[in-house]
């Protein structure tokens, strides 16, 4: 888009300031960026900050230099109707660029005019030479999604649309730790404290129970206190441990099948949530695919772990490191650690190690596509090494990988720091990217609405094991309920069938909204109330926003989109457009620019802020650029184009962070 122009023909003239100095951008890498106060002008460089150093003056005195001497010599200044207006600096040496407004006017309308929709081109990811893998969700296979699960889940499937919008090839995989002491609780509770894996036998509810909810309601936490109690318990968990490493188990195959039943619920809660996957990798795998061997002979070779003789962990396996402290591996009872698991499985997406598996179907998701998971290699016929809906290119191309990013909350930031400081001595740690985030708590109001006895009047945090946490699954039915209160007393005349579809999208949009409009380092306090407010910096608000311009969009049929274009090219210079008008045409051709960020950054919430702000300023201009009552035919149709853009992109980016556009509400 044009501001995509602007910013290039900034660099470019700032490339010249460098050549006047006898340097080149790699030496100094300035940036370009909006300044913090709008008066100072739309762009701002860092550009005399770095050269301060080199040319030993202070920025302030190079900063006018450029200004007043090298720059007016610049054909970009020099064309008064070029794109950029004026340049000027401040102290501390700030340099700082003015768009020309009306001639930036006239190109967006020349742009609309040319692609009124904004369509993207359609991408050939066969032909990347890169390869993301994103691994998110990951949860347990022991219960039930809870609302704090579904930070992970979203942040990653938002992340997962911003990669493929902007171009990126990328493979989403879903971790299943189905060999871990949280599934080990609940296999203890099945085979030796006699609970039945038959949900209609138990009393917990006259309502149908979903299995991964009994078993995170029921078998986890009634397993956990049982410990306090029956000793013999833990004993027992120790020996299903052990057995979960041999594939061939009793077992092993009972827990398969447990594992399954649960997972299969988890994912339909995901897939409620809109989230899609390409891959299912079981941690159980990872150590009978003989791939944790495979790394342990180089960890040990390499003398990067060693086995203690004495001390608190004599017959151990242990990695020392001089930040994080001590970590074991491998126990002196010869299990393996979660931290163990994580090793191989990390440096088998990154294409260190040979491929063990085979790709076979398991499911159909919510968007038609197939969902795949690994499964140790054997000459079966089923077995898949390419997914059809990539062509005839494997599921994963190891040599094509260029980046893995691991998205888990901050708590795993020690055993995160170690696996990077084992990867970096492997010489594999550069295309690894852990990306944490901060836990969710529930607000007291959450707590009270729910009938959950929270320990304080603020909030409180999530615990699987006192059963203390709201259900992903439960928090969408709530929020769908509110909703098709407050939509059927908006829109009477709707039928069920209607208000209930609204009702759900709301709901989902909500909660997906919710969980990345947030910076990744802070802790959220998810608050039921607050995320379906019409006010504020919430979904509901920008559904609202996009539901308003579309009914005035669609009332607006008098006159074609293509009549309007007709009087683009002579008539708009005898416009004044109002700055509200041009501050929304500005932030819809920022567009592709906050999308290329939030990409590099990796970071949904860059997206969630432009959206918002975009909402904001649409409705601003809702309120005081009448289109259907504006007398001036001209002007109302001008208007009628700078609606139809703002509600494209608004739409584009709905649909990437997954909230739905409605056109009622």
């Amino acid at each position: 888009m044009i501001v995509e122009n602007v910013i290039n023909e900034i660099g470019r003239s700032l490339e010249g300031v460098l050549a006047f100095y006898n340097l080149t951008k790699s030496e100094v890498n300035f940036e370009i960026s909006e300044p913090h106060v709008k008066d100072f002008g739309d762009f701002s460089t860092n550009i005399c900050f770095l050269l301060a150093k080199k040319l030993k003056k202070s920025p302030f005195e190079i900063a006018d230099h450029i200004v007043n001497t090298i720059l007016p010599t610049n054909s970009i200044f020099m064309n008064k109707d070029g794109l950029i207006e004026s340049v000027s600096f401040l102290n501390p040496g700030f340099i700082n660029f003015k768009i020309n407004n009306k001639v930036f006017v006239r190109e967006f309308f020349k742009e609309v005019a040319n692609n009124p929709k904004f369509e993207p081109e359609n991408k050939n990811f066969s032909n990347s030479n890169e390869l993301i893998l994103i691994e998110h969700t990951s949860v347990n296979p022991n219960k039930a999604l809870h609302v704090g699960h579904l930070r992970n889940a979203v942040i990653g499937d938002c992340l997962y649309r911003i990669l493929r919008t902007a171009g990126k090839d990328v493979r989403v995989i879903n971790y299943i730790d189905d060999s871990g002491v949280q599934v080990a609780d609940i296999i203890v509770g099945f085979k030796h404290a006699g609970f039945s894996t038959k949900v209609d036998d138990q009393e917990v509810s006259k309502e149908k129970i979903k299995f991964d909810h009994y078993c995170g309601n029921e078998i986890y936490v009634k397993t956990n206190d049982l410990y306090k109690s029956r000793p013999d318990l833990e004993i027992k968990r120790k020996m299903i441990l052990k057995e979960l490493e041999n594939p061939e188990s009793e077992t092993s195959l009972f827990t398969q099948t447990i594992v399954d039943r649960v997972l299969k619920d988890q994912l339909k809660t995901c897939w409620n949530l809109r989230c899609r996957y390409d891959l299912l990798c079981f941690e159980s795998q990872i150590v009978q695919s003989n791939l944790w061997t495979d790394i342990f002979s180089i960890l040990r070779d390499n003398e990067i772990i060693y086995y203690e003789k004495v001390g608190k962990n004599a017959g151990c396996w242990v990695y020392k490191s001089e930040k994080e402290g001590d970590k074991i591996l491998v126990r002196s009872d010869l299990t393996l650690t979660y931290f163990a698991k994580d090793i191989p499985f990390a440096v088998w997406k990154l294409g260190f190690l040979r491929n063990p598996f085979d790709y076979d179907i398991y499911a159909n998701q919510w968007d038609t596509s197939i969902l795949y998971r690994t499964n140790i290699k054997k000459n079966r016929y089923k077995a898949l090494e390419a997914d059809s809906d990539f062509g005839n290119e494997p599921m994963i191309d190891f040599n094509r990988i260029s980046k893995v990013v691991t998205i888990i909350d901050l708590r795993q930031e020690r055993l995160q720091n170690l696996l990077v400081e084992i990867l970096g001595k492997l010489g594999m740690d550069s295309k690894y990217k852990y990306l944490g985030y901060e836990p969710v708590i529930l607000s007291q109001s959450s707590l009270d609405s729910l009938g959950i006895s929270g320990e304080d009047k603020k909030s409180l945090h999530m615990s699987g094991r006192k059963g203390i946490y709201i259900e992903a699954d439960r928090a969408l039915s709530i929020l769908e309920e509110r909703s098709k209160v407050e939509t059927r007393k908006r829109n009477p005349e709707l039928s069920e069938e209607e208000i209930a579809f609204i009702s759900k999208e709301i709901s989902i949009s909500a909660l997906r909204y919710f969980f990345i409009k947030f910076d990744l380092e802070k802790m959220i306090t998810f608050d039921i109330n607050e995320s379906l407010s019409l006010e504020g910096d919430t979904a509901s608000y920008i559904q609202y926003a996009y539901a308003r311009g579309k009914r005035v969009e669609d009332k607006n049929t008098e006159a074609s989109i293509l009549k309007k274009q007709d009087k683009i090219g002579n008539k708009i210079e005898i416009l004044d457009f109002s700055p509200t008008e041009i501050e929304l045409i500005k932030h819809v051709c920022r567009y592709d620019i906050e999308l290329k960020q939030a990409g590099k950054n990796i970071d949904p919430k860059v997206l969630s802020k432009y959206l918002f702000q975009l909402a904001t300023m649409f409705n601003n201009f809702y309120e005081k650029s009448p289109i259907l009552k504006e007398k001036n035919e001209l002007l109302a149709n001008y208007r009628a184009l700078i609606l139809n853009s703002t509600l494209e992109i608004l739409k584009l980016c709905m649909n990437i962070i997954g909230i739905t556009p409605l056109m009622r509400m």
